[in-house]
């Protein structure tokens, strides 16, 4: 919700150095944040909650390696729903616990899921659940060259 109609104005490159600081650290106190960017706490939070009010700021999350619980393997399952099949692969997708991210796409893929799982069997038994309703194509992430990270704001 916007209460604050700072979204009339533009953001500018303080909001800017805001966001990419918490992106960064997104623990980083606004003591801290007011030192690094040269203004007051008072500032600083005031334009954290204006951020937030305005729609810029909608979360925070703590990052996890899924390899430390044992979820070794990540894979792209890349998915073509049969005709009239696609509310209830959409429905597989989201009943899935091993998808961390599904996203619906253009183009002859339907969608594309991303898929943390302990073994190559177990990424078996996950593709198999979309079998009768979909062709699926299943890419294993051999390594991360860019992590995920803001766009260019």
């Amino acid at each position: 919700m916007n209460r604050s109609r700072y979204v009339t104005r533009q953001i500018d490159s303080i909001d800017r150095a805001i966001i990419a600081a918490l992106t960064e650290d997104g623990r980083m106190s606004a003591k801290d944040l007011a030192a690094q960017m040269g203004l007051s706490s008072p500032t600083i939070g005031d334009r954290i909650l204006k951020l937030k009010d305005a729609g810029a700021i909608v979360g925070y999350s703590v990052l996890v390696d899924p390899a430390v619980f044992g979820l070794k393997i990540s894979a792209y399952i890349k998915i073509e729903a049969m005709p009239g099949a696609l509310q209830k692969v959409a429905e597989i997708i989201d009943n899935t616990h091993q998808v961390v991210e599904a996203h619906r796409v253009t183009g002859s893929d339907g969608f594309v899921a991303r898929v943390f799982v302990r073994d190559v069997e177990e990424l078996a038994t996950v593709v198999d659940r979309f079998v009768p309703f979909a062709s699926t194509h299943t890419s294993i992430v051999q390594s991360t060259i860019v992590p995920r990270r803001l766009p260019k704001i």
